[in-house]
């Protein structure tokens, strides 16, 4: 009894026929695809835990914050004030004082070494009455990326992952990337394990800072798929397919 042809459908070829028909385009398709592959964009394999950043920084004023300026003796001073475009603001002693990008400590301290030529003890301090929103932004394989604004505490990375709709399939959910600025404002990347902060542990679901950046990489698993739909499967021919006849 002759054996069947398992890998031989109707009106089409064997695949080892179909196969050496396709020699010529599988070397380009595989050269295509580790040339995309390298291309990828590379996620760094000693970014330290995100909570080796400790907490986020004490607040940066900015332009549009509403100041309280109060003395604790001359009363009769206080005023409210409102940083300017420029990041600066002026008091009766004090003129175009730099708020943008400090603390409220450091322009407190400003203000009490102005007032100290005038008054004895001014004991001034300075409150935010009224900051405008920070914000954070989101990228990567997520289902809604943008910059999101945030009003009140600090998002932590699944607050904020939240606000972007949540990952796709496709996320590489054990190496997000939270990207910080410090003051010289070069950006410092941290990794961030999303399965351990979704298992609750609160060391992982760390708090943002204003303007972190979160990149979610696709994972290696996507980053192949992808590859074969760009770089192979719109290059193989039609009929190089198998099948198996069910009896």
């Amino acid at each position: 009894m002759a054996r069947p042809d398992l890998f031989r459908r109707s009106g089409s070829p064997s695949a080892p026929a179909a196969i050496a028909s396709a020699r010529p385009w599988l070397g380009f398709v595989l050269a295509a695809t580790l040339a995309a592959c390298a291309g990828q964009p590379t996620i760094p394999e000693t970014a330290p835990p995100a909570a080796a950043a400790g907490p986020p920084p004490r607040y940066s004023l900015q332009p549009g914050d509403q100041l309280e300026v109060r003395f604790r003796h001359n009363p009769e001073l206080d005023e409210q004030i409102t940083v300017q475009p420029d990041g600066r603001f002026s008091v009766p002693m004090a003129r175009d004082v730099l708020a943008a990008g400090r603390t409220l400590a450091e322009v407190t301290d400003d203000l009490n070494q102005a007032y100290s030529r005038e008054l004895r003890d001014p004991a001034i301090t300075v409150q935010l009455r009224n900051a405008l929103p920070t914000r954070v932004y989101v990228g990567g394989e997520v289902n809604t990326p943008g910059e999101y604004v945030n009003v009140g505490p600090p998002l932590t990375v699944m607050q904020a992952i939240a606000r972007a709709g949540g990952l796709k399939n496709s996320a590489n959910q054990e190496r997000i990337i939270v990207v910080r600025r410090g003051a010289d404002g070069k950006g410092t990347p941290y990794g961030v394990d999303y399965v351990k902060a979704a298992g609750g542990e609160e060391e992982a679901d760390v708090q943002l800072a204003p303007y972190d950046t979160v990149f979610v990489p696709r994972s290696g698993v996507a980053n192949v798929y992808l590859a074969y739909q760009q770089y192979i499967q719109q290059f193989l021919p039609a009929n190089l397919g198998f099948s198996v006849p069910i009896r």
